[in-house]
């Protein structure tokens, strides 16, 4: 499943056309990606440790509409899990080719105008609304050269009547070589997150609701051709820890969430 990503000494820095653009396209095609993210979590409470993992496969398209708009939706959709109460895999097929509108512009910077409303099966295994928040890579307004280093901070609130989210990502990005991929001169940029999470919702299938704050950190990289003005791929693995609280009117429960996980990330034709 995984795109080989072919170093190449011979590309330089300066050996890109002078035509590329330090921009995401905007001709109105269809962007495909294949896209895998595994999660282990552990809760740590009085009696003890709980683990619980998590793999989500899916392929997305994405076309880029004028005004800086959006459309993308999910082609296929595998999710599956262990948790104490056994293996899940939820049906996904009522998921696929629902509309996500969003707001994007050449930058990469991605805006969530209105996601689909998901089916039943999918509500409390996981949230598929954010799936684009950080997508793309977030590029700088200098253009693209072999060391060239910036930095870029977002934030992200969601809130509904009974659940609440906010995001804070501080990234630094870097320039770290040249390559090509499927004779497409590249360059990979490496990135490192420090994240800040608060998360507020009900506890499904139960009269409680539970309340998070979670740090970590996060690195990778990206792959982006300058040239074409496309993301061929990326990779990623972070950590994310902290208390949760559970309460409800059986009173309160203290606990500690640690999470890890990996993404993979590649345009496909």
């Amino acid at each position: 499943m995984l795109r080989t990503f072919v170093a190449s000494a011979a590309l330089l820095a300066g050996a890109l056309p002078a035509r590329a653009q330090n921009s995401y396209a905007s001709a109105p095609d269809t962007l495909r990606f294949r896209e895998t993210t595994r999660m282990n979590m552990t809760l740590t409470m009085p009696q003890g440790e709980i683990p619980m993992s998590m793999e989500q496969s899916a392929k997305l398209s994405l076309v880029r509409l004028p005004g800086d708009s959006a459309r993308a939706w999910f082609d296929s959709l595998t999710i599956s899990g262990k948790t104490p109460q056994g293996d899940i895999k939820p049906a996904t097929d009522s998921a696929l080719n629902r509309m996500f509108k969003l707001g994007l512009d050449a930058r990469g910077r991605v805006k969530n105008v209105s996601a689909p409303q998901w089916p039943a099966s999918l509500m409390g295994v996981t949230d598929l609304s954010h799936q684009f928040d950080d997508f793309f890579l977030r590029l700088p307004t200098q253009p693209l050269k072999v060391g060239l280093a910036w930095s870029d901070t977002t934030a992200l609130t969601d809130s509904t009547a009974d659940r609440y989210s906010r995001w804070i990502r501080s990234s630094d990005y870097s320039v770290l070589r040249d390559t090509t991929v499927d004779a497409t001169p590249a360059l990979v940029i490496g990135m490192k997150q420090k994240l800040g999470v608060t998360i507020s919702a009900p506890i499904p299938g139960q009269q409680m609701r539970s309340d998070a704050q979670l740090t970590g950190e996060e690195e990778g990289y990206f792959v982006f051709a300058p040239k074409t003005g496309r993301l061929l791929g990326r990779r990623r693995k972070g950590k994310l820890e902290g208390p949760v609280k559970a309460s409800g009117a059986m009173g309160e429960m203290q606990m500690n969430q640690s999470m890890t996980y990996t993404s993979e990330m590649d345009a496909v034709k």
